[in-house]
């Protein structure tokens, strides 16, 4: 499977996960609890979710960012020093948008 075709599966996973969780945290299938401890129990749940949800945002954004640089022929490049990004990372995060010490001193920053 090439790039490509990994990311078209990873972005079809996540955003089916995203509208699993819209579903549970809008309570389309479930109403709202009644006792207000089985609220509060619902709403810390619901934290979770929308945590989960905020993360597969956002790998979907950078999942079509990849999708993007394939487009324009720069994919696998460090969007910071323009160097090769090794293919053992992309294997492992194929919308990775940096070498892995320039993500080190961005998570740094």
């Amino acid at each position: 499977m090439n790039y490509k075709q990994q990311l078209v599966e990873l972005r079809r996973e996540y955003t089916k996960r995203r509208d699993a969780i819209h579903i549970e945290t809008w309570h389309e299938e479930q109403a709202v609890e009644k006792d207000f401890a089985e609220q509060v129990v619902q709403g810390e749940n619901d934290d979770v979710l929308h945590a989960l949800d905020d993360d597969a945002k956002q790998i979907v954004m950078q999942i079509d960012n990849a999708l993007l640089r394939i487009d324009a022929d720069t994919f696998g490049q460090c969007l910071k020093c323009g160097t090769r990004i090794p293919d053992k990372r992309l294997q492992l995060v194929p919308y990775a948008d940096y070498c892995i010490e320039c993500a080190e001193v961005v998570e740094n920053q």
